[in-house]
């Protein structure tokens, strides 16, 4: 099945029903949609200076 085909049948919805599947798919394409992003790494204090001393004041 293909979109249009859908919105074909749903244009021909009573009001009512029409209210329904538009919360059942919200409620279906949050499920799909709301991903959480990966946490970056914290590093260290320490790990902090030496990256410092390193690359920032090095000679």
């Amino acid at each position: 099945m293909t979109a249009e085909n859908i919105y074909s049948i749903a244009i021909h919805l009573p009001e009512k029903e029409l209210e329904k599947l538009y919360i059942m798919l919200d409620k279906k394409v949050n499920m799909l949609t709301s991903f959480k992003k990966p946490k970056r790494k914290l590093i260290t204090d320490k790990e902090a200076v030496d990256f410092l001393l390193k690359n920032v004041f090095s000679k």
